[in-house]
């Protein structure tokens, strides 16, 4: 089994609900996997700790702090050297958790992780220097 399906499957079952529907993988480097693992893992555990806080006040008699809804990836990929995660559901606070996610990848290499910034001219992408093309040194 490549890298790649290996990643994908690890996501998928690790977090079923944010990557239940038909969503056409990942479509980014390696670099950035674990930016997206992060990503997920913060997103589902919000949303499990609200869940619970609901659980807790209804017990108690105690008026609910409102649900958020599911997240439901659409579509990640690279756009224009950054990382786009496309979702459904959520609240400001994962609005903000993706948007923290896709500043950390802008100054990720995509291909290792390491530090990086934006790179090319008509092709935009994000590259430390070992993983500059040599036409953008």
């Amino acid at each position: 089994m490549d890298k790649y399906t290996e990643f994908k499957e690890r996501m998928e079952h690790k977090f079923p609900k944010i990557f239940k529907s038909p969503y056409g993988g990942f479509d980014v480097g390696e670099g950035w996997w674990p930016i997206l693992e992060s990503l997920c893992g913060y997103i589902q555990a919000h949303i499990d700790q609200r869940e619970k806080s609901r659980e807790y006040f209804a017990l108690h008699n105690k008026p609910l702090p409102d649900s958020i809804p599911q997240v439901v990836v659409t579509q990640i990929k690279e756009k224009f050297g950054g990382l786009r995660f496309y979702y459904n559901g959520g609240d400001e606070c994962i609005s903000g958790m993706v948007y923290m996610a896709e500043g950390w990848a802008s100054r990720t290499c995509e291909t290792c992780g390491s530090p990086g910034t934006l790179r090319g001219r008509s092709w935009l992408y994000t590259a430390c220097d070992e993983h500059t093309k040599p036409e953008h040194l």
